[in-house]
């Protein structure tokens, strides 16, 4: 049976470190640190100092200077910065439990499904790094179902769809094991850059990282209340001809394009998965439906295009933003 942690002595805290966001538990009060795993550094790569992380460095985030700039130290699900993740996790665990933490902290931190062993190995870096003195890795896609409420050593099969910032992951789980999995590395945080470079590319507009999320938002909410996609969305940035900030109005139209690539790059997954799998968890699984968590569940055309494409029963798990941080939570307290 699949176990979250055989650790006979219990972790002090688990941590969901998210592309998008960090989230800290402790056993006796649960979330006790969620914010966005930024960081603002000062100085040259050799010699930078942390100036800023967290809620503190969003306020920062576009307004890069000659001696600040604003990074996320994980990109599509992985580290991409040892330092920065250790610096982050450093300030997260102090913003966290600060004086009542242990001298030697042992601790639980969620790992995509498909990270490879380097990028375990790096993340275990910058863990030991920040002081943690023992890590367990935990699959972040059995950890969103223990959050999601599924019981994963029952006897039948079970589909979760994670849906991050930076990854998009799939397993199936029965009697507590995996029975099939797939990744792509798209999440929000690429549907954010496609608008990005699809303006800067076709209008000549560049817009900032805040500025695509907000319109992705937006884009998304009127797809879904108007399906002919007929309106436009009005959208701030820089003219790159004439360098002025200008508002541009942006037809739904040309950008839902951007949107249904994203959202046919999950669907063609989850079908390639569930088509390689065996008939019988094939059976639970229409009979039971997919799960879906991460902060990308709650975009409603995901669950729509897939129950479209596989007609299959699609459910957005309950707070899906956190089905990750409570299956991790789980393990503090059983």
């Amino acid at each position: 049976m699949y176990k979250l942690l055989s650790r006979k002595q219990k972790p002090d805290i688990a941590i969901d470190l998210g592309t998008a966001n960090t989230r800290i538990m402790t056993a006796a009060e649960g979330i006790v640190f969620d914010e966005p795993t930024l960081c603002c550094f000062s100085g040259d790569t050799g010699r930078k100092k942390m100036v800023a992380a967290g809620l503190n460095a969003v306020r920062m985030r576009g307004h890069d200077t000659n001696g600040l700039r604003v990074v996320r130290p994980l990109s599509y699900g992985v580290l991409n910065d040892i330092d920065a993740t250790r610096m982050f996790l450093d300030y997260a665990i102090f913003a966290s439990i600060g004086k009542h933490r242990p001298g030697r902290l042992i601790a639980t931190i969620g790992v995509p499904t498909d990270a490879t062993s380097a990028e375990r190995n790096a993340l275990m870096t910058a863990a030991k790094d920040a002081g943690i003195y023992s890590v367990t890795m935990v699959d972040e896609t059995i950890a969103a179902a223990q959050g999601a409420g599924i019981d994963i050593d029952a006897p039948t099969g079970a589909m979760i769809i994670e849906c991050g910032a930076g990854l998009t992951e799939a397993v199936i789980i029965s009697l507590g094991g995996l029975c099939g999995r797939a990744a792509i590395r798209k999440g929000g945080d690429s549907l954010d850059q496609s608008i990005i470079d699809y303006l800067h590319f076709k209008h000549k507009f560049q817009i900032g990282q805040n500025m695509a999320e907000q319109t992705k938002l937006e884009l998304v909410e009127q797809m879904i209340v108007d399906a002919g996609a007929t309106g436009s969305i009005h959208v701030k940035g820089q003219n790159m001809v004439t360098g002025l900030p200008e508002t541009r109005s942006i037809l739904v139209q040309e950008l839902a394009v951007l949107v249904g690539k994203h959202i046919d790059a999950i669907a063609d997954m989850s079908a390639n998965l569930l088509g390689d799998t065996a008939p019988d968890l094939c059976d639970d699984i229409y009979s039971n439906g997919i799960i879906l968590t991460g902060g990308s569940a709650a975009i409603n055309l995901i669950g729509q295009t897939l129950k479209d494409r596989m007609d299959v029963p699609i459910t957005v798990a309950e707070q899906s933003k956190s089905c990750v941080a409570y299956g991790l939570h789980s393990a503090l307290v059983h």
